[in-house]
């Protein structure tokens, strides 16, 4: 590493053959270079687990979302997507707890796109009936464990205690229906 900036200094100090912004775009290419592996290292999987915040309590990842240009057109243009039509977008949807400062929890609903580059978040909501009762998620669950969604949208059962010391937890629904709609009920099992 040293070796590299003494070539740096040598090429600064050279009169007139390279100018200042030359030097500056090389000085910017050997950092980059220098810096590449660290970063790509950032996204191994074991990294980015020791990355994650001590707060954060559950996680569950499920259904599905689309989103095609052309469903999304005005009804005066009466244009439907044909079956074959290319989706725009596609993903999945993730809903997090989080434990609070004053040790509550919160419900985020996040909408994870899937590119070319891998999973990107697109969007996160704030389940606001989660943050609002200031209970205490105890447990998330999916509705369905298969890993296999027959129809767009979303629902986990969420567990969550008024106080810390109540016997049992009341049972939540999330559901997101097939438009992205989000409910939040007493669950009905």
């Amino acid at each position: 590493m040293q070796h590299i900036f003494g070539q740096l200094d040598a090429l600064r100090r050279m009169p007139a053959v390279i100018s200042k912004r030359t030097m500056h775009c090389l000085a910017l290419a050997f950092s980059l270079a220098l810096l590449g592996p660290y970063s790509a290292s950032a996204q191994e999987p074991g990294d980015l687990a020791q990355e994650l915040s001590p707060r954060l309590l559950f996680v569950v990842s499920g259904g599905f979302w689309e989103s095609n240009e052309r469903a999304e057109q005005t009804d005066d243009e009466e244009a439907e997507a044909p079956a074959d039509a290319e989706l725009d977008q596609r993903g999945y949807y993730r809903a997090l707890a989080l434990r609070s400062e004053d040790n509550s929890s919160r419900l985020y609903l996040q909408r994870i796109a899937l590119t070319e580059n891998g999973p990107e978040l697109l969007d996160s909501t704030e389940v606001n009936e989660i943050t609002e009762r200031a209970g205490f998620i105890t447990d998330i669950r999916p509705e369905n464990s298969t890993g296999v969604s027959a129809s767009p949208g979303f629902a986990a059962f969420i567990y969550i205690k008024d106080a810390p010391d109540a016997p049992e937890p009341a049972m939540l629904e999330l559901f997101v229906d097939e438009f992205g709609e989000m409910t939040v009920d007493g669950a009905s099992n």
